[in-house]
């Protein structure tokens, strides 16, 4: 029996599929998704996660199931998604629980992050990218042009709530690095590709070999994988891969440079000028957006004051 409260409902959901009874709960969370460890009668961990039912979940999960495929370690999906447990509108899917690994990325974080990204973009090209939607912070293309940024889930999280007592430069390397990245897409049309958009220490941990054989990648959270343009996801991973748990941060122009050059060398493919453009003009855009959740949360932090110091020049690489 279970030692913790767990409806029947979804005791017997997950006995259907995974051949074996929860015995305990061990972790419950909640954010974009509903997150349960579940211990089962077998001895296996799980984790179980609800939410809202789409095609870009189903897109997401079909990826996951992709990249493992393909030598990526992530954790295995077991089930779904899938109906849950009579909740209409929502859908759950259960992956093996993988809680080893550091957020601490290796020495050369630049080099592996970029290593990363082009593994997954190889592994990913047979992914269907129909209903994959993007992400907001990489939601530049929302049809709304009187909003800078994406509308949001929540009037809370609306940074146009606040928008007037943003610094002036915050708001104008939004709006500019927004211009840009939707000017050189439509002219340069660069190569789309499908990608993860949050490779950093939230969502990637690291398995450090203590014998000096490198480091070994392990990839969570793939709700965030979209279809975008390569240059996008590049500047994306080039400004946020320094992100950890509860330190938010943006890596500084000279290290930003070092991951676009690194990404096209290790991929073995030239970015045009209006590609190395399009990723400098996203490192503006997801700084911008990160540094006002900042406010939303409560206080400017250090990724406002880095994008203060430094959106200039990078609105200057980017052409705009």
């Amino acid at each position: 029996m279970m030692t913790t409260d767990f409806a029947a409902g979804a005791e017997a959901w997950l006995t259907a599929r995974l051949g074996s009874q929860p015995a305990d709960v061990f972790f419950q969370a909640s954010s974009m998704s509903d997150v349960t460890g579940i211990e089962l009668a077998d001895g296996r961990r799980v984790a179980l996660k609800v939410r809202g039912a789409s095609p870009h979940l189903d897109a997401a999960v079909a990826a996951q199931r992709l990249a493992d495929a393909h030598g990526i370690r992530v954790p295995h999906v077991l089930a779904g998604p899938a109906p849950f447990d009579g909740q209409p509108g929502m859908a759950a899917t259960v992956e093996e629980w993988l809680p080893v690994g550091t957020p601490e990325p290796p020495a050369d974080a630049a080099h592996q992050y970029a290593r990363l990204l082009a593994r997954l973009v190889h592994a990913l090209e047979g992914a269907d990218p129909a209903q994959m939607s993007a992400p907001p912070w990489l939601h530049y293309d929302h049809a709304d042009d009187s909003r800078i940024w994406p509308p949001p889930a929540s009037e809370r999280w609306d940074p146009h709530r606040i928008e007037d007592d943003l610094p002036v430069g915050l708001v104008k390397a939004a709006r500019r690095s927004r211009e840009r990245i939707v000017e050189l897409v439509r002219e340069a049309r660069p190569r789309m590709v499908v990608g993860h958009t949050d490779l950093n220490g939230l969502n990637v941990r690291w398995l450090h070999d203590p014998a000096g054989g490198g480091a070994r990648p392990i990839v969570h959270d793939w709700d965030s994988v979209a279809y975008r343009p390569e240059a996008v996801l590049v500047g994306a991973l080039a400004v946020d891969h320094v992100a950890m748990p509860d330190a938010g941060a943006i890596a500084p122009v000279e290290v930003c440079d070092e991951v676009i050059g690194a990404y096209q060398w290790i991929a073995n493919i030239w970015f045009s000028q209006e590609e190395i453009q399009l990723a400098w003009a996203t490192t503006a855009w997801l700084a911008s957006y990160n540094a006002v959740f900042e406010f939303l949360h409560g206080a400017p932090g250090a990724v406002t004051r880095q994008l203060i110091t430094d959106a200039d020049e990078r609105l200057a690489l980017a052409g705009a």
